[in-house]
């Protein structure tokens, strides 16, 4: 029996769009699983002595009433922003591919920077391959710290989540998780927290900051609740998404 070979036909724009879209509704699956973790400890705490580390390490303060929470809070959050800097750096990928080219292993990618200046140094790498049309909207979304800001947290908390430590949302909290020895629950002392709450801005006493901390706090991640702003960053790059469909053809 004699195959013939089909011709392989170019994806279309709809096509592209969907592979990219993947990672985004992955992003709202996690999502679901933040809302069910934050919901089912919502409102609920725990009173501890909490030892001071000045200016003894023998000093203690009174009883105090801490939030408890679960850690599956925090690594949904850190699995929201991975899929959305994905879906980003996918995106990158099948715009280089409608243009006919070939993506460059370990270099294509959706250019973020700490700067305007940074944005610039990295961008030509970044797109090479990319039509003219999709570079000019890469460079309109201003996708860098002090032009689009939501463009910066997602790739700074990214990389908190996966190079540095767990995204925070509280400077005193317990976390529980059913494999915790004992099933006692986990201190975790954040002083600067990446998000200000779980569910609502500034609904957690300690975290009243002082103007001058305030002052001398630079981060644009640390500007919400951690549930409204993962969806708020997801509602954000499938808009972004959206607006490159007409690119991907």
């Amino acid at each position: 029996m004699r195959y013939q070979h089909a011709a392989v036909m170019p994806l279309s724009a709809e096509s592209r769009y969907v592979l990219v879209r993947v990672k985004i509704e992955r992003a709202k699956q996690h999502l679901a699983g933040l809302k069910t973790a934050v919901q089912k400890y919502e409102g609920a705490s725990q009173t501890v002595f909490i030892s001071r580390d000045e200016p003894t390490p023998t000093a203690y303060v009174p009883l105090v009433d801490l939030p408890k929470q679960s850690f599956d809070a925090l690594a949904c959050a850190g699995e929201i922003v991975h899929n959305l800097r994905t879906a980003l750096d996918h995106l990158a990928g099948q715009l280089v591919l409608a243009a006919g080219n070939q993506p460059t292993k370990g270099v294509t990618g959706f250019p973020i920077a700490e700067s305007i200046a940074g944005y610039e140094s990295i961008k030509g790498r970044k797109v090479k391959g990319m039509r003219t049309q999709a570079i000019e909207r890469i460079d309109a979304f201003m996708p860098y710290k002090g032009g689009n800001d939501e463009f910066w947290r997602i790739h700074e908390l990214d990389n908190i989540d996966k190079h540095r430590t767990l995204l925070t949302a509280h400077r005193n909290c317990l976390f529980v998780a059913d494999w915790l020895p004992g099933n006692e629950p986990y201190y975790l002392k954040s002083g600067d927290p990446d998000f200000l709450g779980f569910v609502e801005d500034n609904n957690e006493q300690d975290l009243e900051f002082e103007v001058e901390e305030l002052l001398g706090q630079l981060q644009v991640v640390q500007t919400g609740a951690l549930l409204p702003s993962m969806n708020q960053l997801i509602n954000f790059i499938e808009g972004v998404a959206i607006s490159f469909k007409t690119d991907l053809g």
